[in-house]
């Protein structure tokens, strides 16, 4: 998007004016029904409605989709004409349309490969304010909570844009581009310096000694390796990890690094809130229940005008007691995804700390047989670094 500033003739400066008031509506957000996949649309707009609600905005659902909505004021296409149309018919004659912005779309089927399409319009300003296009899966957990966070982040931002950059932040993103404050001969100097370092390794070629007949079994291994004392702190990134396991904890949970246990708890809390949140969807599904039941046996018609004011208010307690056992439910499903999604993790966690731990017990037996070894005039000692591993030889001329 582009900006264009015109400058004007030079004046006397007028008293600051208090900013304008937003339009008492300004909050309140129409949310139409969606054409297409009813499954999609009823679930789409559960989304959308708790996002916003969440975020302070009032939804009034409108019992049409924008197709119908635009023959009744006889539109051939949907534009922003067209939509200024609508919004007046919504107001029934006041003044003032009831919504500050209409909600619409197309909803298209899970798993189809199709575009569910939903457009924000802005009816003060008379604009879209963004149109979203998303293709849903029914594995998919992630987009029915990125997609209402999208939509209300757009509406907040049109109405308080970003600022722009200050002169310091630019300044901090221009230093975050390594080398930025080197010179070309600074960076010359230190890449002949690496080459100098490379010719000066002796790469004389001797001969490996041969350990890959030592084996590893980390349940006989376990007490030869195994420490008492706490895990030894890295000082700093470049310090190889302490994987002696501990002896207190067994085989099993000894070779667990901090990392595994991490996991797992994060794994269990995912569990809890999955068993809270379905527990309080069974528990809200009573009081849904007697609300469509009271409904059903009220014999309230929604075409007598006489009753149309009784049958509306049951109808919203059953609207608003179904939305709320939804949400429970939905709640408990992306948990549930969630804690899925951990207890993998935490299985690959734990494969990977016990490979690294056979290779760090291989690793000491390893280097505990070398350095027992003495072949003429070679000396033989174990070598262990951040980075290297293995044995040094030393020779005498």
């Amino acid at each position: 998007m582009s900006l264009a500033a015109t400058s004007l003739p030079a004046m006397a400066a007028p008293a600051a004016e208090a900013p304008a008031a937003e339009p008492a509506n300004s909050m309140t957000v129409g949310l139409m029904r969606f054409s297409g996949d009813e499954a999609i649309a009823s679930d789409v707009r559960s989304y959308i409605q708790s996002e916003f609600e969440g975020a302070g905005y009032q939804i009034r659902g409108v019992a049409m989709d924008i197709d119908t909505a635009a023959k009744k004021v006889k539109c051939r296409q949907v534009d922003d004409s067209c939509l200024g149309k609508i919004a007046k018919w919504l107001a029934k004659g006041k003044a003032e349309v009831p919504y500050g912005y209409l909600v619409y779309g197309s909803a298209a089927p899970a798993d189809s490969g199709q575009l569910t399409k939903i457009t924000i319009f802005d009816l003060n300003a008379k604009a879209p304010v963004k149109t979203f296009e998303a293709s849903f899966s029914s594995d998919d957990y992630i987009l029915p909570i990125a997609l209402p966070r999208s939509m209300v982040k757009a509406v907040k931002e049109a109405k308080t844009p970003a600022p722009e950059l200050t002169e310091e932040e630019k300044q901090i993103l221009a230093e975050l581009d390594e080398g930025a404050a080197k010179t070309p001969e600074e960076l010359r100097a230190e890449q002949q310096a690496i080459a100098d370092a490379g010719k000066s390794v002796d790469d004389m070629p001797t001969d490996a000694i041969d350990t890959s007949g030592i084996e590893v079994d980390l349940k006989k291994d376990f007490k030869t390796f195994c420490r008492e004392e706490p895990r030894k702190k890295r000082e700093s990134r470049d310090d190889p990890p302490d994987l002696r396991p501990a002896c207190k904890r067994g085989t099993f949970w000894g070779y667990w690094q901090p990392r595994a246990w991490v996991a797992l708890g994060l794994t269990a809390t995912g569990a809890l809130a999955t068993g809270i949140l379905y527990g309080a969807g069974l528990g809200a599904r009573g009081p849904y229940k007697d609300a469509v039941s009271a409904l059903d046996s009220s014999g309230l018609s929604n075409t007598d005008p006489l009753q149309g004011d009784a049958y509306t208010d049951l109808a919203a307690d059953v609207a608003a007691k179904g939305n709320t056992m939804r949400r429970y439910f939905l709640g408990g499903d992306i948990a549930l995804g969630a804690t899925v999604l951990l207890a993998g993790v935490l299985g690959i966690i734990i494969y990977q700390d016990r490979t690294d731990a056979k290779r760090f017990i291989k690793t000491e037996k390893s280097l505990k047989a070398i350095s027992k070894t003495k072949i003429q005039d070679f000396s033989i000692s174990p070598m262990l670094g951040a980075t290297v591993q293995g044995a040094g030889l030393g020779f005498r001329f």
